[in-house]
């Protein structure tokens, strides 16, 4: 019953393998060398594989990047579970996860722009980032399933599937970093906490409590 199911769950294991090993090699490469210093060729020939193989796995160089940058995250997540899990409140829990992103995003700087332009160029053309990672791991994903959560806790407006305010947070993460990137002031954890807050509480200017009536006193 179960003989055609482990054959494919070995297949997709194997590949994954091989897509984890590229990257990792690739990044080695990037480290010692400089990312704009390596080329293609020389990745396939450090991991070991025919060049077509690696770009079958990974069409530009670019994606290479974006499946470190996603297997990191998913580790990165795991690791600090338990510390996510300590803040009581969904809004807590998203500054404390946005801090560490900024640390994170920041100490690997050198890459973002290749990073950034991979997601914006699969983006414009609809397409997935790649498929080895995205089963496993997914930006997107954690996002949406900790607004689920604070849905389901009544702590947010469940009038917005968790998804689309996912995506949109997304698009306001990319704005914080892009513009983070061509000016290093303020701050990314800054950028990125006021891109919470613009999506938590909007812009529009809240109106003034009533004043309350004067109370008349006997003379």
């Amino acid at each position: 019953m179960h003989a055609s199911a482990t054959p494919q769950g070995r297949r997709e294991r194997k590949r994954d393998q091989t897509a984890d090993h590229l990257s990792a090699t690739a990044y080695r490469l990037f480290e010692a060398h400089g990312y704009d210093a390596v080329a293609m060729e020389q990745i396939a020939a450090a991991a070991d594989v025919a060049k077509a193989t690696l770009y079958k796995y990974f069409p530009v160089k670019e994606a290479l990047i974006a499946h470190r940058f996603q297997l990191d995250i998913a580790a990165g997540m795991a690791e600090r579970a338990g510390a996510l899990a300590a803040h009581a409140s969904f809004e807590a829990r998203m500054r404390y996860l946005l801090r560490e992103s900024a640390v994170w995003h920041a100490e690997r700087r050198i890459y973002l722009p290749h990073y950034i332009r991979y997601l914006s160029d699969a983006a414009r053309r609809c397409e997935p980032t790649p498929g080895a990672v995205t089963a496993r791991s997914d930006t997107r994903s954690i996002l949406a399933a900790m607004f689920r959560a604070a849905q389901q806790a009544g702590e947010i407006d469940a009038a917005h599937a968790a998804e689309e305010l996912a995506v949109s947070f997304e698009y306001l993460l990319y704005a914080a970093v892009t513009g983070w990137l061509a000016a290093p002031v303020p701050d990314l954890s800054e950028r990125y906490l006021a891109a919470f807050d613009l999506l938590m509480y909007g812009v529009a200017r809240r109106p003034r409590d009533p004043i309350p009536p004067a109370t008349e006193t006997s003379p």
